[in-house]
């Protein structure tokens, strides 16, 4: 770990050419807070970090500044196990805070990329997610209560320590997906769950031609699905999945998770309508869910494709713009009935794509961002006024990760 007042090279990380920033690493709140205001007082930017997962997503550094590195935050601040509910330090691991959780037989089913490394804070301001959010939601469904350092150094509070808080403005879904730039977060009270008995995890194969119809089976389906993945052939080979499923062209991923007896009604429910559909073979029982979901969550950040871009479409619309995507040749794997899909791409996509076919650009080689917009369809005019007066109120000296999130603030 590089310390306080050490200097890294901050080059494959979307800095600036040549430059080498000081890396700080607080031991309190209170030293960041004071890091922070002498950054501010010489105009220098503050960069969180935490365990540095997801640093290609965003646009390189508007300047330099120092980064602020939040990994010795890891304290379990309260934890009443029978309320459901956790207040830890952001600089956790997500791997760690499964295995408190796990000791009480609880767990937060939120997917995240590398979670033995992501800390909770980055998780939450990048905002990441995967398959299982189809049946348990997004880190917005789960924050109750966050903590945050300011422009002035000064630790702030939203939200509290029980689930029925309704006081005050909404700060916690300001900061989910801020990417950093409205302070640094320091400590986050979550809602947990009991850990599910038992995971299940059935592969179908299909053709093409059999694709929209089997999603609109799921959809339909008697049974509650936790995660509907499909993907082609070729995605499922390069993400290293296992081979033992059927052979077809088109594969899909269903998972459950409940009480024992409930998983394996769902099981053998969802195998007889599809049986009596005729729209599939059989289905293959895959051993360790965990493992697969984790390894579809890691793909977007692990992909060694140059450009990877997230697509938000109609879930009615899954299919075809998978079709699609497998046309241009690329990988492609979608979190079906959520109606988003991974393209993981050789080339970056056209400029001229219709403002809808437009996702975020996850992944874009570091000389090409300055010249693209990343996040998908262009915003309307009065929601980029008010996305730059937000900045402007909670960071007027553009303090945080300036230029990470627009380019330009």
């Amino acid at each position: 770990m590089v310390g306080p007042g050490e200097a890294e090279d901050v080059n494959e990380r979307g800095g600036c050419p040549g430059e080498a920033w000081p890396v700080v690493v607080p031991s309190s709140v209170q030293e960041a807070g004071a890091v922070i205001r002498e950054a501010r007082s010489r105009k220098e930017g503050i960069f969180p970090r935490g365990g540095g997962t997801q640093l290609e997503v965003g646009y390189p550094p508007g300047r330099s500044g120092i980064i602020l590195e939040t990994t010795a935050w890891q304290q379990v601040v309260d934890y009443p196990s029978r309320d459901l509910t956790i207040t830890v330090q952001a600089g956790i691991t997500v791997g760690q805070l499964q295995a408190v959780l796990a000791e009480q037989g609880q767990w937060l089913p939120v997917d995240v990329p590398q979670a033995a490394t992501a800390t909770l804070g980055g998780s939450l301001a990048v905002n990441v997610s995967g398959p299982r959010r189809y049946g348990y939601g997004t880190w917005r469904d789960y924050v109750i209560g966050i903590r945050f350092l300011q422009d002035e150094g000064i630790e702030v509070q939203g939200g509290g320590r029980v689930v029925k808080n309704v006081a005050g403005y909404d700060l916690m879904k300001l900061q989910i997906g801020a990417l950093g730039t409205l302070g640094v977060i320091t400590q986050v009270t979550l809602k947990v769950r009991p850990k599910p008995e038992r995971s299940a995890a059935i592969l179908f194969g299909c053709s093409v031609e059999e694709l929209g119809p089997m999603l609109d089976l799921l959809h339909r389906s008697a049974t509650r699905p936790v995660a509907v993945e499909a993907m082609n052939a070729a995605t499922w080979e390069a993400m290293g999945l296992p081979r033992s499923g059927p052979e077809a062209p088109w594969l899909i991923l269903v998972g459950y998770e409940e009480k024992a007896v409930t998983v394996d009604w769902q099981v053998r429910t969802v195998q007889e309508e599809v049986a009596r559909a005729g729209v599939s073979g059989a289905g293959v029982e895959l051993t360790e869910p965990e493992t697969l979901w984790q390894r579809i969550t890691d793909w977007p950040s692990q992909s060694p494709r140059p450009v990877v871009e997230k697509v938000r479409v109609r879930p009615s619309q899954v299919a075809e713009a998978l079709r699609h995507a497998a046309q241009a040749g690329d990988w492609v794997h979608a979190h079906a009935l959520s109606g988003i899909l991974w393209r993981h791409r050789l080339e970056l996509p056209s400029p001229e794509r219709a403002g809808e076919d437009r996702g975020i650009l996850w992944r874009v080689p570091p000389q090409n961002k300055a010249a693209l917009w990343l996040w998908g369809a262009d915003p309307p005019a009065s929601t980029w006024a008010f996305l730059r007066e937000l900045k402007r109120a909670l960071d007027p000296d553009n303090v945080f990760n300036p230029g990470r999130l627009f380019g330009d603030l």
